[in-house]
């Protein structure tokens, strides 16, 4: 029996068990007063994560037409390249290995790579390019430029489960048409059915999984990307520094509606794990607020309502 033959039949078994430890919870807890609500709302979406591995079950064909092979792509700056090395075991730990993980850094700023963190990435494995600067968007624009492989993205602030590419990787396979997002906003219409702005959208969305039209992908979190999911002016850099740059998933979501490609969300709910002193130079601290609702109408301008 394979590896992920092996793999995924160990997570099915832990999942089932999960499963059935988290409906007795549900069930005590039931008997108890309101104030057990919460609990008993985080222990659903629990279940509901584990309850999703389950999926494997409607994968019969581990091993014939489905394909498992991804490439994890992140791109980092200068005031993040320190705690790169904290990012390795997470990488590298994967249920789901990669094929390959590729670290984009822009030529103006992979000179101040100190030689020791680069050593620890090329030791576990992790292969560096030098890329045009075209901010958050070179995480994703040159690796598949580079690749057919389809590839999951994250961000270079983010400690990410165990489990994570594989659960990406199963709903890639049940809906291999659609984005793969680990987390996701909706999209928010007014009456008129205008696009509202980027503030008014309901963030983090666990309310249905998809695929929807109205479904957004928060690329940082875990996202999978293959070139047939995108239009191809999505891979040409200057027009998107032209009209969406620091706004990478703005950019991602108007180029896949643009060919009718929707996104499905991971099912379940999974915090954040921030590398600790990693997110006072992040994008949102310095203006990409501001940048989302003036990038929106940009590409609303350019490409019109995207639904």
């Amino acid at each position: 029996m394979s590896y992920l033959k092996l793999a995924l039949l160990v997570l099915i078994f832990a999942a089932t068990l999960y499963l059935i430890r988290g409906n007795r919870v549900i069930g005590s807890k039931l008997t108890e007063n309101r104030r057990n609500l919460k609990a008993i709302s985080a222990q659903l979406h629990q279940t509901e994560d584990s309850l999703q591995l389950l999926n494997l079950l409607a994968l019969p064909d581990l091993g014939g037409n489905k394909s498992w092979k991804y490439i994890l792509s992140l791109t980092s700056f200068p005031a993040r390249f320190a705690s790169l090395p904290e990012l390795i075991p997470s990488l590298k730990n994967q249920t789901l290995p990669p094929a390959e993980i590729h670290l984009n850094i822009a030529k103006s700023e992979i000179g101040q790579l100190t030689q020791s963190v680069r050593n620890h990435l090329e030791v576990a494995g992790i292969k560096i390019f030098e890329v045009s600067d075209i901010g958050p968007g070179k995480k994703l624009i040159p690796t598949l430029n580079r690749t057919d492989f389809p590839v999951i993205v994250i961000d270079d602030d983010l400690i990410i489960e165990p489990d994570l590419t594989l659960k990406i990787m199963i709903q890639h396979n049940l809906y291999p048409n659609s984005i793969i997002a680990s987390r996701a906003h909706h999209v928010t219409v007014e009456k008129s059915g205008a696009i509202q702005t980027f503030t008014q959208w309901d963030k983090q969305w666990s309310e249905s999984n998809g695929p929807e039209n109205e479904m957004f992908a928060t690329s940082g979190a875990g996202t999978l990307f293959t070139k047939e999911l995108l239009h191809p002016e999505a891979l040409d850099e200057d027009l998107y520094a032209e009209l969406s740059f620091h706004t990478d998933d703005l950019w991602w979501y108007f180029q896949a509606r643009r060919i009718g490609v929707n996104v499905r969300r991971v099912p379940g709910v999974r915090p954040l794990n921030f590398i600790p002193d990693t997110q006072e130079q992040g994008l949102w601290r310095t203006g990409n607020k501001e940048r989302n609702e003036i990038n929106l109408i940009r590409l609303l301008d350019k490409y019109g309502k995207p639904f």
